[in-house]
């Protein structure tokens, strides 16, 4: 399994933590765009049994997850909103392609890297919230993290499944390399990304 090339700065989580109720939306949204993700890969590859089957899961997990945001949303007395570009993703996104295999190759990467950021952010978020006396919610962010962790790996199997073995893992080294600048260049906010 691979490893990020950059690490999200200690101060993300203190900020997150000390806006929360600004960060939730955004997770929320976060959840939802991942679960249509998902689905959106089943209408497009409904030929790739293990693939539909797999990201059906993703899906019902991450619409779990968004569900779980919103209840503590609401727990809390915040508001959904509108969703608003997701700097990070978008910039991801201008590097994939569009035709074909290589089409696929690139969203299955892109998902697992997307997936794996999002673990190391909620690790990051339930570890500060934990220090904060902010026990159940730093224990529900740390469950957060080990979903996403699963999902990081079924995107990347699913590559490894369905591609070239060499394309994949050329094709990974390019993209470790942009998210690393991506993430670099992102500024400190209270968003997933």
């Amino acid at each position: 399994m691979f490893k990020l090339r950059a690490q999200t700065p200690d101060e993300w989580a203190t900020v997150v933590a000390d806006e929360l109720d600004t960060f939730l939306p955004d997770h929320a949204a976060a959840e939802r765009k991942a679960a249509a993700n998902a689905m959106s890969l089943v209408v497009r590859y409904p030929d790739k049994l293990d693939l539909v089957d797999a990201m059906v899961e993703v899906a019902r997990e991450e619409l779990e997850h968004f569900h779980q945001v919103f209840h503590l949303m609401r727990d809390r007395g915040v508001a959904l909103t509108a969703d608003e570009p997701d700097p990070y993703v978008n910039a991801l996104l201008a590097h994939s392609r569009r035709g074909g295999s290589d089409r696929l190759l690139d969203r299955l990467l892109l998902g697992s890297i997307i997936e794996y950021r999002g673990c190391e952010r909620f690790a990051m978020l339930g570890r500060e919230l934990t220090s904060r006396d902010e026990q159940p919610l730093g224990d529900f962010y740390r469950e957060l993290a080990a979903s996403e962790s699963k999902h990081r790996g079924d995107f990347y199997e699913l590559a490894l499944q369905y591609c070239d073995h060499d394309a994949v893992e050329k094709r990974l080294d390019e993209f470790l390399d942009v998210e690393a600048a991506i993430v670099e260049e992102l500024p400190i906010r209270s968003a997933l990304h």
